[in-house]
């Protein structure tokens, strides 16, 4: 870390000489392959943005030294270096595009190679038009990348819940059916989309049919119990929460499975005040929350724990089970912040 903690300061210093600021090739060459194994750490641990993109940028920056400006290397080291700005933001757009053409003039415009880079771009229909002529609307891939683009943050819900509409076909009449992991996704997905449309009804299906794959049956049963809570279902929101309390619980703390966020107090919204509420519940046998009472707040007077108590009383947790049997437990504290939006 010492490496790249001195050649970072080198790079970013506006004080050097150009004597001073030239490394040697064996200088970059040592900086090029610690910023890639930092860069791909970062990826896959799932460590902050700024870590990845201070590597990435270090490994371009390295490249550019070492590779062409038109090589591959060069393509490849771009995309990562855009992958790793904000999503929404020009530069990120800016950077990508370079990317993309560089990616054009080396595999060609209908390059398979360009579809993971296009829909990180916001480019989705391209990229999922790439995918049907290279691999025809009937392969696994081409549903590949049907759910890629749907799933992701840049594609709008119109589109998503085509694309995703779409790679479901194809995956059902695959070998693996409906069940699949793709399929699986797709309906998960779908599902989340309805959720974010407020249509809960319309969602209850999808995660249903997501419930059919060990794989991702825990996140969808929560989402059931939400959108069975948000459709006056509490019975069958309580089938799905005992299910849960059957499998392994992840995680040390007792957390809720389906929180609503309390409104803001007026008074505290209008005098531009911040603070907390300490709850303290009872999780049923069921998983509901009973008899919730304020044991904190602050600052005091400004009806944080009305706002909160109003809010507890929606509050779901999986039931903690002991020899087989779901018992109540007592003295379970949630707290609920209040902060202005900014």
């Amino acid at each position: 870390m010492k490496i790249l903690t001195l050649l970072f300061s080198l790079l970013l210093s506006t004080s050097l000489t150009s004597q001073e600021a030239s490394l040697s090739r064996a200088d970059n060459i040592r900086i090029f392959n610690e910023s890639q194994r930092c860069f791909k750490a970062a990826i896959k641990e799932g460590r902050q943005l700024t870590e990845s993109r201070r590597c990435a940028k270090l490994a371009l920056e390295a490249g550019r030294s070492l590779f062409e400006p038109d090589s591959k290397n060069i393509a490849i080291l771009t995309y990562n270096d855009g992958k790793t700005l904000h999503k929404y933001g020009q530069e990120r757009r800016t950077v990508l595009g370079n990317a993309t053409h560089l990616y054009e003039d080396i595999y060609g415009k209908d390059s398979p190679e360009l579809i993971s880079l296009l829909i990180d771009a916001g480019k989705a229909n391209r990229a999922v038009r790439i995918a049907k002529d290279g691999y025809g609307g009937g392969s696994i891939l081409y549903a590949d990348t049907l759910l890629a683009a749907g799933m992701s943050d840049l594609t709008k819900q119109s589109s998503g819940s085509r694309f995703l509409k779409e790679a479901l076909k194809v995956y059902s009449n695959g070998a693996e059916g409906s069940e699949s992991l793709g399929a699986t996704l797709a309906n998960f997905q779908l599902g989340k989309i309805k959720m974010a449309q407020e249509k809960y009804k319309s969602s209850i299906p999808y995660f249903l049919e997501a419930t059919k794959n060990p794989s991702i049956a825990s996140y969808a049963h929560a989402f059931l119990v939400e959108a069975y809570d948000r459709t006056s279902q509490q019975d069958k929101a309580t089938e799905h929460v005992l299910i849960m309390a059957r499998q392994p619980i992840r995680g040390k703390d007792y957390i809720p499975l389906f929180v609503q966020q309390p409104k803001y107090p007026d008074r505290a919204r209008r005098f531009g005040k911040e603070g907390y509420a300490m709850i303290e519940l009872t999780v049923s046998k069921e998983g509901l929350a009973l008899n919730p009472t304020v044991i904190e707040e602050k600052p005091e007077g400004q009806e944080f724990g009305k706002a909160a108590l109003k809010a507890a009383a929606s509050l779901r947790y999986v039931p903690r089970f002991i020899d087989g049997e779901p018992v109540e437990v007592p003295g379970v504290l949630y707290k609920y912040n209040f902060n202005m939006a900014r």
